[in-house]
């Protein structure tokens, strides 16, 4: 997960694409704009950090000001305050995936798989919640339609969540077939 060994002249590239990364930064003067581009990009995932932060807190605060206010049945509150919440926790997540590229980890796929099923949870919330509201038979249907799709796409989510979970345990090709001879090496 960490790339630092990359960047400290350690064993070498792992990939092509590292392997010219690792050639074009050991070229003179490459390696000052390198520089200076990973500067940059690590002056944007900051601002991009502090603004996710600051959403954050935003929905919470006009979570609870919602709250304060009422109009709505005790119901309809609860399936906001549940929506608002799984907002909060789609921002975390992404929040901590541009915390850890930050911290020299390269970008992984399973927070993303993880803010789509947060996100098709939120909207099957509000189809569940207009649903009990609906009277019309065709607005029915179509809202049914709308929670079995849903419902499939947070099927599908999940278990891709569960294949990439599975793959990064599964020994690589080239490690089964050499484990006797790695072993004595």
């Amino acid at each position: 997960m960490n790339n630092s060994a990359d960047r400290s002249g350690g064993p070498g590239p792992s990939s092509p694409a590292d392997a010219v990364a690792h050639e074009v930064a050991h070229k003179p003067g490459n390696s000052r704009l390198l520089a200076i581009l990973v500067a940059a990009e690590h002056g944007i995932l900051y601002l991009v950090s502090f603004a996710l932060l600051a959403l954050g807190v935003g929905i919470l605060a006009l979570l609870a000001l919602t709250i304060v206010q009422g109009g709505a049945s005790g119901a309809e509150k609860i399936i906001v305050i549940l929506e608002e919440l799984l907002l909060v926790l789609i921002v975390l997540e992404i929040f901590v995936t541009v915390q850890t590229h930050l911290a020299g980890g390269r970008l992984q796929l399973e927070p993303f798989i993880i803010v789509g099923i947060i996100a098709i949870i939120r909207h099957l919330l509000s189809v569940v919640v207009r649903l009990t509201i609906s009277v019309n038979p065709a607005e029915s249907r179509q809202q049914l339609t709308e929670l079995a799709i849903y419902a499939g796409s947070a099927f599908i989510l999940v278990a891709a969540l569960a294949l990439a979970r599975w793959s990064h345990r599964r020994p690589t090709p080239s490690a089964a077939g050499c484990g006797d001879s790695s072993a004595s090496a």
